[in-house]
């Protein structure tokens, strides 16, 4: 079966190669893919014309969710990141599977299908440190189908009885957003592809949530989990928007990612222009010097994926946005099960402000300053009045 389907794939990259993928400008409307009758056939078959937008998606998390350790411990497999090759506690010429390994973490699964676990099992490429993940415990890979291409909650992949489910390609390829190529690799000039089925929210918060939205936003040792930017834009004023009118899918937000500054499609001050001045004209001038962005304040590193940095720093940026400036505001509630819904000033300033006179209370009473009303001013040519 496996062969078949290679074969297959195979062959229609090969027309695409040797066709050619000109694609002509045209006012027609196209037919599209109907899923039910397309089979499922890889990036390999996508990258034949989409060449760019392949090399560069292949510098996102998404294709490394979930690989073969025969792939993942080959220098170059990952774009930025490389994985050890010892482990204080597990033998990892044992591993069967990798998951992640591509910014934050690495989690190992066995021959079996099981995730190892133990004490000191997840690697964090933040700081280099092993962690532990459900230490004594047994734990199927269950993570579909957020970490895999097509997934289908029955069964188990490769026969394995760890592997919950199965599915077509590990990692999230082309095609779980794109649906099956299979149709449209094979008339190109006359199938076209879906982008959403329904709107980027929907289809980016498939995954980037936990639980529903609608039920609040998980939160565990002071920080909001991870994956959780769905749950956060719900939240927040911002749900109006779509992911995609600020990101951009195909170009990752990696530190070392050569376009990293491309992956933002729009900055702040587009939609937010008297903040951003009156921001500028803030007599907290260090802000400015030291070059404090928006998502400093806006968006901190409020959420955990591996390691947290400090008390009130992790390792992912929030996407809630909104701060409450009121010194009592509790980040999350009583129990720290959930965010409260809005950001609170010691994940805002006191991330950086952390000398032994700067508590909430200072915090509170000096944010009023960050976006004090400036003036009718003309910058670039545009004039603002600004109350």
């Amino acid at each position: 079966m496996r062969s078949m389907k290679f074969l297959t794939v195979f062959a229609l990259v090969a027309l695409i190669i040797f066709s050619g993928c000109e694609r002509k400008v045209t006012e027609e409307v196209i037919k599209k893919v109907d899923a039910e009758n397309a089979a499922y056939i890889g990036s390999a078959a996508c990258q034949a014309c989409h060449a760019d937008l392949y090399a560069s998606f292949e510098k996102t998390g998404h294709p490394y969710k979930l690989n073969d350790a025969s792939d993942a411990f080959t220098p170059g497999y990952y774009p930025f990141t490389t994985l050890p090759t010892s482990s204080p506690e597990l033998d990892l010429s044992q591993a069967f599977m990798v998951i992640g390994g591509f910014r934050w973490k690495a989690r190992f699964i066995d021959s079996s299908g099981f995730i190892m676990t133990g004490d000191q099992v997840q690697y964090n490429f933040g700081n280099d440190t092993w962690t532990a993940y459900h230490s004594g415990e047994t734990k199927a890979y269950d993570c579909g189908p957020c970490h895999m291409t097509n997934y289908k909650g029955v069964g188990n992949q490769d026969d394995l009885p760890g592997l919950i489910g199965t599915w077509e390609f590990n990692g999230i390829q082309c095609e779980e957003c794109h649906g099956p190529g299979e149709i449209h690799a094979g008339d190109p000039y006359n199938i076209g592809m879906k982008i959403y089925d329904v709107g980027s929210n929907e289809t980016c918060g498939r995954c980037h949530k936990r639980g529903e939205p609608e039920d609040g936003i998980p939160a565990s040792g002071g920080f909001v989990k991870h994956h959780e930017q769905w749950n956060e834009m719900f939240s927040s004023k911002h749900q109006a928007l779509q992911c995609v009118d600020c990101h951009d899918p195909h170009i990752g937000l990696h530190p070392d990612n050569p376009d990293r500054a491309s992956a933002i499609k729009i900055n702040c001050e587009k939609c937010h222009f008297n903040e951003a001045a009156t921001f500028a004209d803030s007599p907290i001038t260090q802000h400015i010097s030291e070059g404090l962005t928006c998502i400093d304040c806006h968006m901190p590193k409020a959420a955990k994926s591996a390691i947290a940095v400090g008390t009130y720093e992790g390792d992912v940026r929030s996407h809630l946005f909104g701060i409450n400036t009121d010194s009592t505001a509790e980040m999350f509630t009583p129990d720290g099960a959930y965010a409260s819904g809005y950001l609170t000033l010691e994940y805002t300033c006191l991330q950086c402000h952390t000398g032994a006179l700067d508590t909430k209370a200072w915090a509170s009473l000096n944010a009023k300053f960050a976006h004090r009303p400036a003036a009718v001013k003309k910058e670039n040519n545009i004039t603002q009045n600004i109350k």
